[in-house]
């Protein structure tokens, strides 16, 4: 996870400690956050008390990621072995966190380093025309370049679970790479292509919400399909069928902001 002295490390989940353990050896401030609360008793007696570390007992999806991130003044890097029910969600979030800093001009969240099940890793790092190639991708591009980093058997955990799990790394980008007018609108957008992503983006557009009444009109191939398409065109593609204004109530329509 190429952790440093310097840098802050947020765990999500500690579970019994057994990464946490390590974390608090190679970064010299770690804060762990955990919802299970029958693990407050074992975590506190192993580790209550360590001058580097700040357990706090909460839901990752409702801590305050970007205020947190703005108090400390260090490098964040964000690790965890993430619950697989869980993985878009958190997921999600963290590409939210990560466009909202990157707005205020303090992209000071580095890195994430996570292990998901694999399949979920492969479409994170996914590019386009590849079978694993999605939303996630799409705007996972936003705010940050992936790379799949190993695979791991479920013989290496009790009891064996029935999957392959992979560890992956988001690497924050330090400044927007990309300009679009409405995030949440965009990603409905993406959202509703994969949804039938074998069909050509003309069968698809039809059917969307807020689109521009001349979409059929614009200079844009909508025989493609939407796994052809890179982020950057797919922002091309909303800029010439989003509705000019949006309608009222546009901004609020989205399965999640990025």
């Amino acid at each position: 996870m190429d952790l440093r002295w310097e840098d802050r490390a947020l765990e999500i989940g500690p579970g019994r400690g057994v990464l946490l353990r390590f974390l608090l050896k190679a970064s010299h401030r770690v804060t762990a956050v955990e919802l299970d609360l029958r693990l407050r008793p074992s975590l506190e007696k192993n580790f209550g008390g360590h001058p580097g570390l700040d357990l706090v007992f909460d839901d990752f999806m409702r801590f305050d990621l970007v205020d947190y991130i703005h108090q400390v003044s260090t490098p964040v890097k964000v690790v965890g072995n993430v619950p697989y029910s869980l993985s878009s969600s958190i997921l999600f979030r963290l590409f939210e966190t990560a466009q909202k800093l990157m707005d205020q001009g303090a992209p000071r969240m580095k890195s994430a380093t996570l292990m998901l099940q694999r399949e979920v890793a492969q479409r994170l790092c996914s590019a386009p025309r590849n079978k694993n190639y999605g939303i996630i991708t799409v705007l996972r591009a936003l705010v940050a370049e992936a790379e799949l980093l190993f695979t791991v058997p479920p013989t290496a955990f009790i009891p064996p679970p029935k999957v392959y799990s992979a560890v992956a790394r988001l690497n924050f980008h330090s400044k927007p790479l990309y300009s679009i007018t409405n995030p949440q609108l965009f990603s409905d957008l993406v959202h509703h292509v994969f949804t039938q992503r074998r069909k050509m983006l003309k069968n698809t557009l039809g059917s969307w919400h807020w689109i521009n009444p001349d979409w059929t009109r614009v200079d844009f191939d909508l025989t493609r399909r939407p796994e052809e398409l890179s982020t950057q065109e797919f922002i091309d593609l909303f800029d010439k069928i989003k509705p000019i204004p949006n309608p009222k109530g546009a901004s609020e329509i989205g399965s999640t902001p990025y």
